[in-house]
């Protein structure tokens, strides 16, 4: 997407989710935390009909899987707006961050990351991300983090 290049927004068929239509057509998700980038990712502002802007977040999906599957045609990611999920395998957070998008206020996401280093960037991120609960732990030993996680509508595993 180039500056100022008129672009329309429209839903996909997995509720939370977009297609910004341009040159390419871009997974995009409305972003919960308007003026933040969280991994440098493309944003595409979009006038609304009342004058205000809304924000979108360009969803690569050679950068996550989750991504790769809504846009190969996946009948259901399970993931909607309000969901409560379980993401085993968080990294620094750059999936997280669209399903936060997805989930909205009213949704909560669990991640789940055993890296140090990975986790830094991953709760730098939900300090901005009211929905997301980040939890230092290997996600191998659900005994060791399971008082942290309340019921979940899914569990999204994203470990090699």
């Amino acid at each position: 997407m180039k500056g100022g290049t008129k672009v329309v927004v429209e839903p996909h068929k997995h509720d939370g989710v977009f297609i910004a239509k341009g040159k390419e057509d871009d997974l995009c998700t409305k972003n919960m935390v308007p003026g933040e980038a969280v991994y440098n990712e493309k944003r595409i502002f979009v006038q609304n009909e009342d004058g205000t802007k809304t924000e979108y977040r360009i969803w690569n999906p050679f950068r996550s899987k989750l991504a790769a599957a809504a846009l190969g045609g996946v009948d259901n990611i399970w993931i909607k707006p309000g969901a409560r999920l379980l993401y085993l395998g968080a990294a620094s957070g750059t999936s997280v961050s669209h399903v936060s998008d997805i989930i909205g206020p009213e949704g909560v996401v669990y991640a789940v990351e055993f890296s140090h280093r990975s986790c830094r960037d991953l709760v730098n991120m939900a300090k901005k991300r009211t929905n997301v609960i980040p939890i230092i732990e290997d996600a191998i030993y659900p005994a060791k983090y399971r008082m942290l996680v309340g019921m979940v509508d899914v569990t999204f595993s994203d470990q090699v």
